[in-house]
């Protein structure tokens, strides 16, 4: 926290989102408390199991109208994840079992059944499934509050600001309906489920936020500035006219929207492409005029009631993708780490560096292989517009093993007289600095490099991208990440191959500019960033964003290169 002037209090934080709000503070102080093993009676075991059941029911109806009511955004997919945990046939199983079998209430067995299970997401190596540990909490929590008829419903004013240390989806989105403005959290990444629902919503977010719930009292006036990662209490009149200058502003429509142009004043053309996970974000695909998906995430096949998804629910999902889509669709297989493949696996000290992403896929065959099928399947239809891409690539080894599964795939399909596109581009994820180091070598191999900034920031800086503590050195635009994504680019031209952009840096300001300095001319983010971004490469000749570039790889910190892009942005 920094005091600005005796008015203004500034408590920073990581942006998630776009956009201003002015409200009231609202805070939400939960902490989640263990429950303590409590003997039953046998007579009393129907009674608590009964009592589960009437939980269950209360939950699926709440979960269920909600998923209606969201049937356009996509919250609707994160809420329709709830309900496949509870109803997850193993869940009902186990908390019987503890009833039945140990004698334990039913307040305790639904404690110890979701606790195992969060201990296990704790383990992942995937980023996803930790940040939605508190998914599951906030179901567990709910389900013990209804066996212990505890009243744990909040409401909030219009108009409210929600200061958290974390909150889970369901909460956030009947917030929002009470009319909540705006969200801060003291925990959680800009990849967390609040974050993506917050997003989805339209509401103005930031996270990491440390201290929020402390530094600010319930009923304070509060500014929220999005993009700038900042909420600001206790504001001068000042500071608050100019804030509802920048909204009335904006309302007007004071950014002008670039239609139709994806090109440099000079002529050079770029593509902006969607990152995405369900299919109830295609809406915003359009909206936002994207040119096909660059990055479609496929772990959230493998979170469900049984966790991993049929082949044939497989070709379902990746057909509505297509059907609902225009241009090339990238999808990326199964980057989860391995508690996420439905084996009993030892817990891992160092899960980012472990057992994930193709090392997994290779050992477990049936779930790469079924992945594979699914999506030769449906390229038959679509033919052209698949490409695959191959997640923690880290060796030329890996890259010859998944090849040799693409061919036996493909050969089998053929054989059994089944449609299918035979020349599906194999990309891989440039995200181990292995890789950019080795481009040359990798790209003779494959017909695409994707980069997937996020995780190579993560390797090269050597910092735990969801480590609250050290988030600010999580710098994805520092020289020495910039200067791999150089090399990249150098050993892909060399090798005749494209490269693209996927990770958070494609829609950043400063990133996406940089990187058509360098070359790139595909960037893929969320959604929400296309207009943003395209307004931005749109607005200069390519030699402007070439010598942004080229001075960007002589500074030495993120810092001054936020400080030159100021500059150069402004034109002086």
């Amino acid at each position: 926290m920094e005091a600005v002037n005796t008015n203004d209090i500034h408590i920073k934080g990581l942006s998630a989102g776009t956009g201003i709000a002015i409200g009231e503070a609202v805070l939400i102080i939960s902490d989640s408390k263990a429950v303590d093993p409590s003997f039953i009676k046998k007579k009393e075991v129907k009674k608590h199991k009964a009592q589960f059941s009437e939980a269950k029911e209360t939950l699926l109806s709440e979960l269920k109208l909600m998923s209606k009511e969201l049937k356009d955004s996509g919250s609707a997919e994160i809420i329709d994840t709830q309900l496949q945990i509870i109803e997850d046939p193993d869940v009902q199983k186990n908390v019987f079992d503890i009833i039945e079998n140990k004698l334990l209430s039913v307040d305790f067995a639904l404690y110890q059944t979701f606790s195992l299970f969060i201990e296990r997401l704790k383990e992942s190596g995937s980023e996803l499934f930790r940040q939605r540990i508190v998914d599951l909490e906030e179901i567990r929590d709910r389900y013990i509050a209804l066996v212990s008829d505890q009243e744990n419903i909040k409401s909030v004013k219009k108009g409210s600001i929600i200061i958290a240390r974390e909150i889970s989806p369901t909460e956030l989105v009947s917030f929002y309906e009470d009319g909540a403005v705006g969200l801060v959290m003291e925990k959680g990444g800009v990849t967390s489920h609040a974050a993506i629902i917050s997003k989805s919503l339209g509401l103005p977010c930031i996270v990491s936020a440390n201290n929020a719930t402390r530094e600010v009292e319930k009923g304070d006036q509060v500014i929220l500035d999005s993009a700038a990662g900042i909420l600001i209490s206790h504001p001068a009149k000042t500071t608050l006219k100019s804030y509802q200058e920048r909204i009335e502003a904006r309302a007007k429509g004071a950014v002008e929207k670039h239609d139709g142009v994806f090109a440099t004043t000079d002529g050079c053309e770029f593509k902006l492409l969607a990152n995405i996970e369900f299919e109830a974000e295609l809406p915003k695909v359009v909206e936002n005029d994207a040119k096909g998906v660059g990055l479609l995430r496929t772990e959230s096949l493998l979170f469900g009631h049984r966790l991993r998804k049929s082949e044939e629910e497989q070709v379902a999902f990746y057909g509505k993708i297509l059907s609902g889509t225009t241009g090339p669709v990238t999808i990326r297989l199964f980057d989860i780490g391995g508690d996420k493949s439905g084996i009993k696996v030892s817990k891992e000290a160092n899960p980012f560096l472990g057992w994930r992403g193709i090392r997994l896929l290779l050992d477990e065959k049936e779930l790469l292989r079924n992945q594979l099928r699914a999506i030769y399947k449906v390229s038959g239809e679509y033919q052209g517009r698949i490409k695959i891409l191959v997640p923690m690539i880290s060796v030329l080894d890996e890259v010859h093993k998944i090849k040799k599964e693409m061919e036996k795939i493909r050969q089998e399909l053929i054989s059994d007289g089944v449609e299918i596109d035979e020349k599906i581009p194999l990309g891989l994820m440039v995200e181990v600095p292995s890789v950019a180091l080795s481009a040359y070598q990798f790209g003779r191999e494959v017909d695409f490099f994707s980069i997937g900034t996020n995780d190579l920031t993560q390797y090269t800086m050597a910092v735990d991208r969801g480590n609250e503590r050290i988030c600010d050195l999580f710098q994805h635009y520092h020289p020495s990440v910039l200067k791999l994504i150089k090399l990249t680019v150098e050993g892909a031209d060399k090798a005749g191959i494209e490269v693209s952009v996927c990770g958070e840096l494609a829609g950043n300001k400063i990133g996406a500019a940089c990187l058509l300095g360098f070359g790139i001319r595909e960037f893929s983010m969320l959604p929400y960033s296309i207009p943003v971004i395209q307004e931005l490469l749109n607005s200069r000749p390519l030699k402007d964003f070439q010598e942004l570039a080229k001075k960007a790889l002589e500074l030495s910190t993120a810092k001054e290169l936020e400080e030159y892009f100021k500059m150069w942005e402004s034109g002086n």
